[in-house]
């Protein structure tokens, strides 16, 4: 009898290293098969790492787990050092006091090609929308690689948001925010995030104490600070530092 893990590093050289030192055997008599030969991506977006099937005999025992990638994906970029512990952050999808004016044609057509260059780029076949969705600057794009594009949590999706605002933004005055969505997966999020939140608040109450919530990026957390902010029964605050940072819900 055998069984399989999956284990990933930068290159497929890499990963084999890796699996051969978890299992305790040599490279040679390593039984794998190549999942994924990874991707470099573009400007560092879209970067994958390299994947590998490994068989080994039940004999062999546990494998340690540091170097099997079944359950980890991506990590989540830190959060900036300036954010300050225990402050709530502003919400992610507010943009009170942002033009509602509409912006010209040629932003619209800039957005639209630098976003259909992008995909091209990191090899994914895409159609883009770009459009003026009043107080943003909306950017929908349609993949059969959607998970792909999303990445782990969104942060690829994000890296990308965060890119194109930069580049479009870079020798024109600032208009209103570029927003990156792919399969309604941004509104879904919000969605999932505000149940949690909601569910937690509650059983804060009722056992009448501090719960955390897990770790987020500051643009979830945002989310669910702005949609407890109307409950004048709990306040939230946000502790941890870097990936570790997370939303406290405690009763007032």
């Amino acid at each position: 009898m055998s069984d399989q893990l999956e284990f990933y590093a930068a290159s497929v050289e890499e990963a084999v290293d890796k699996a051969a030192a978890a299992i305790g055997v040599a490279r040679d008599q390593l039984d794998f098969r190549i999942v994924d030969r990874g991707s470099t991506g573009f400007l560092g977006i879209g970067t994958r790492d390299a994947r590998i099937m490994v068989e080994y005999p039940e004999s062999q025992g546990n494998v340690s787990p540091a170097g099997q990638s079944v359950v980890e994906g991506p990590r989540e970029a830190p959060v900036g050092a300036s954010e300050s512990s225990g402050e709530p952050e502003q919400p992610v999808e507010v943009d009170v006091g942002v033009q509602t004016t509409a912006v010209p044609d040629d932003l619209i057509v800039a957005v639209d090609e630098f976003m259909t260059t992008l995909v091209d780029t990191i090899g994914l076949e895409a159609t883009v929308d770009a459009y003026d969705a009043g107080e943003v600057v909306r950017v929908n794009v349609a993949t059969e690689e959607t998970g792909l594009f999303i990445g782990h949590k969104g942060e690829t999706m994000d890296a990308i948001q965060h890119l194109i605002n930069v580049v479009i933004y870079r020798e024109r005055p600032f208009l209103k925010r570029i927003v990156v969505d792919s399969g309604g997966y941004r509104q879904r999020r919000v969605e999932a995030l505000r149940g949690m939140a909601h569910r937690t608040a509650r059983r804060v109450l009722r056992e009448n104490r501090p719960l955390s919530l897990p770790a987020m990026s500051a643009a979830e957390r945002r989310v669910v600070h702005l949609f407890l902010k109307e409950n004048p029964d709990v306040a939230t605050s946000s502790e941890g530092k870097g990936e570790n940072r997370r939303v406290i819900i405690r009763p007032t």
